[in-house]
């Protein structure tokens, strides 16, 4: 079992990285109403692919502790609920309610990014949607880093499971 919670570990550091490196990419980016639509494009990019990062923890933490993920139309959704619950005996909670309502708009804009392709990128919005994942990037890396601590803690005891 050291060896999967090992990997799991591994796998959501690559995932962080991954969430860290699109909000720099944000960060260094200047949106407003006449931005152009490279930029508005890159922003758009960096939304869906740090959003992205995100749920790729999220679906390999569930999948490994719980055996499966969320099925059916709405399994986004449902991941990300099932984030902020505690499963007595299976798993603590992965990411406080807050941060999962933080997430929820970023949610909605992969859903668009994804399913929107007649509709224009509103580089105002895409702002927003920057600054709301800048906002809530130290309270989720925190605790992605306590559920770090956690498997880290697993992983330690000899013929342990999460």
């Amino acid at each position: 079992m050291t060896a999967v919670i090992q990997r799991l570990r591994a796998e959501i550091a690559f995932d962080r990285a991954a969430f860290e490196q699109r909000l720099a990419e944000l960060a260094g980016l200047s949106l407003d109403a006449r931005s152009a639509p490279g930029t508005t494009a890159q922003a758009a990019v960096a939304l869906h692919h740090a959003y992205c990062a995100v749920e790729s923890i999220l679906v390999r933490v569930v999948r490994q502790l719980e055996g499966a993920i969320p099925e059916g139309a709405d399994w986004h959704q449902s991941l990300l609920h099932s984030a902020a619950l505690e499963l007595p005996g299976v798993r603590p909670v992965i990411l406080s309610r807050q941060t999962v309502d933080a997430l929820r708009p970023l949610l909605g804009f992969r859903h668009f990014f994804r399913h929107g392709y007649a509709v224009a990128l509103d580089p105002l919005r895409l702002a927003d949607l920057s600054r709301e994942a800048q906002a809530l990037a130290p309270r989720l890396l925190d605790e992605l880093g306590q559920l770090d601590d956690l498997l880290q803690q697993v992983a330690a005891i000899p013929g342990s499971d999460p």
